[in-house]
C-alpha cells in the first residue's frame, strides 16, 4: 500500500521540481525581489564595482549612482554652509536658484536643495534634479545639515535626540495577565497593510498554485488517457494520495522560499517613514509555525476539492471554471483587509477566521496585527481540520475508476450514486 504511494509521490515531486514555471515562481521571484532591492540601493550591475564595466548592461537612469555633490539655496539664512562646501553631505552653497540651476545644468552638482523663506511655517524643503534618480534623492543629507547648523545653540544631547527622537515599539496589552508588563512587540497598526499583504499573498499564491497544479495534472492524465495505464497497476486512492503529498511538498517548499525572501527584503529595506519600520519587523512569536500549519490544513482542503473537480471534469476548460467556487470565498479576507485592521476582534472578522474556506487568510491577518485568543485559534484549526477530513473522504469516494475513466462530467443526479460507489 505504501510503496505505490511513495512511487507516485517521488515521480510527481521530481517531475514538478524540473518545471520551469515552478522554479520561476518558487525561487526566481524572491531572488528577483532581492536583486531589484539591491539595484535600488545603488548596487547596480554596471558601475557597482570601481573600474569594472559590463558591456551590454545599461543602468536605468533612475538607478544611476548619485553625484555625491549637492547644492543648497537657503532663503531663511538660518542654515549656512561653509565657504569650502564641506558641510554635511558635501553641500555647496548658492546665492539663489538661478546660480544653483546653472551649476546643475553644467553638471557641477547632481541636485540642489531649496529651503524657502516659509520653511519655519510649513516645514517644506525642495530637492531639484534634472531627472528622477532614486540614488540622488536623500532626506537624510538636508536633515543632518539643518540639525548640525543648530549645534552651537542647542545642547549636544538634545541635538542627538532631535536627530533620533524615538524608536517607537507598539505593544499590545496582554489580556488576563496584569503586572506582567506589555505583550509582544508589533510593528503597529499603521503598518498593518504593509505587513499583511506580503505574507497573505505568499500563502495565497502558494496554496492556489499548488492546488492548481494538482487539478491540471489529473485532467491532463485523463485527456491523454495516461490515467488508464496508471489505473492498471494502481488503485485510485493510492494515485490520489501520492499526488496530494507531492504537490503539498512542492507548495510548502515554495512558501518557505517566499517567506525567506520576504524577511530578507524587509530587513534590507532602505526606505524612510513607514516602510523603514519593516526593516525591524519580526514575526510575532508562534506566527511562523501557525502559518505553516494553516498552509498544510488549507492545502489538504483545497487539494481534496481540486482533486474532486479533476476527477469529475472532462477537459481543462471545465476544471478551472468550477474551481472558482472555492477560490472566490477564500480570498474574501484579502478584500476586507481594512476591516481586520479597524476591528480585528469584530464579529465579521471572527466569523471569517472560523469559517474553513476563509480561515487560512483571515486568521493569518489577525495573528500578524493583533493578539488572537488561543481558543479562537484552536477552534479555527479544529473546524478546518474537520472540513479537510470530510473533503478528503469525499475525494476518496469520487476518485474512483468509473469516474476517472468517464469521458464526460457526471450529471447532478448521478453524484449520489458515485458517492455510494454504484
Amino acid at each position: 500500500m505504501i510503496r505505490p504511494v511513495w512511487q507516485v509521490f517521488r515521480f510527481e515531486l521530481l517531475r514538478n521540481l524540473r518545471r520551469k514555471t515552478w522554479q520561476l515562481a518558487a525561487i526566481a521571484v524572491p531572488l528577483l525581489a532581492l536583486l531589484v532591492l539591491e539595484l535600488s540601493q545603488g548596487q547596480t550591475l554596471a558601475g557597482a564595482i570601481p573600474g569594472v564595466n559590463l558591456p551590454g548592461i545599461n543602468t536605468p537612469a533612475f538607478l544611476s549612482p548619485g553625484s555625491g555633490q549637492r547644492g543648497l539655496v537657503d532663503e531663511t539664512g538660518l542654515f549656512p554652509v561653509g565657504d569650502d562646501g564641506t558641510g554635511p553631505g558635501s553641500l555647496r552653497p548658492f546665492a539663489d536658484a538661478a546660480a544653483a540651476t546653472l551649476a546643475l545644468e553644467s553638471g557641477d552638482i547632481g541636485s540642489w536643495y531649496h529651503i524657502p523663506d516659509y520653511y519655519l511655517e510649513r516645514g517644506i524643503v525642495y530637492q531639484v534634479m534634472p531627472a528622477l534618480n532614486l540614488n540622488e534623492m536623500s532626506r537624510g543629507v538636508i536633515r543632518r545639515h539643518i540639525l548640525q547648523s543648530l549645534q552651537d545653540e542647542v545642547d549636544s544631547r538634545l541635538l542627538e535626540r532631535l536627530d533620533r527622537p524615538m524608536r517607537l515599539s507598539v505593544v499590545r496589552e496582554q489580556e488576563g495577565s496584569p503586572g506582567k508588563g506589555p505583550g509582544p512587540v508589533w510593528a503597529g497598526e499603521e503598518f498593518a497593510l504593509l505587513l499583511i499583504y506580503p505574507f497573505v499573498l505568499a500563502l495565497m499564491f502558494s496554496l492556489f498554485m499548488t492546488s492548481g497544479y494538482l487539478l491540471q495534472g489529473v485532467i491532463e492524465e485523463k485527456e491523454t488517457r495516461v490515467i488508464e495505464i496508471l489505473l492498471s497497476s494502481l488503485q485510485p486512492g493510492q494515485l490520489f494520495a501520492g499526488k496530494v503529498l507531492a504537490y503539498g511538498t512542492l507548495g510548502l517548499m515554495q512558501l518557505i522560499f517566499w517567506l525567506a525572501g520576504i524577511m530578507l527584503v524587509m530587513q534590507r529595506l532602505p526606505l524612510q517613514g513607514a516602510l523603514s519600520a519593516l526593516a525591524q519587523f519580526a514575526l510575532p512569536e508562534g506566527a511562523l509555525p501557525l502559518l505553516l500549519l494553516y498552509f498544510v490544513l488549507a492545502y489538504l482542503l483545497f487539494a481534496s476539492a481540486y482533486g474532486i473537480l479533476g476527477a469529475l471534469s472532462a477537459s481543462m476548460r471545465e476544471g478551472p471554471q468550477y474551481a472558482v467556487i472555492f477560490t472566490l470565498p477564500a480570498v474574501v479576507p484579502l478584500w476586507l483587509s481594512t476591516a481586520f485592521i479597524e476591528a480585528p476582534d469584530g464579529p465579521l472578522v471572527l466569523a471569517l477566521s472560523l469559517f474553513p474556506l476563509t480561515a487560512p487568510l483571515a486568521m493569518l491577518q489577525r495573528v500578524l496585527i493583533s493578539a488572537v485568543p488561543a481558543w479562537q485559534v484552536a477552534l479555527s484549526i479544529t473546524l478546518l481540520l474537520l472540513c479537510s477530513a470530510a473533503l478528503m473522504w469525499l475525494a476518496g469516494r469520487v476518485f474512483r475508476v468509473q469516474t476517472l475513466l468517464a469521458g464526460r462530467m457526471p450529471r447532478l443526479r448521478e453524484l449520489p450514486g458515485l458517492l455510494r460507489n454504484q
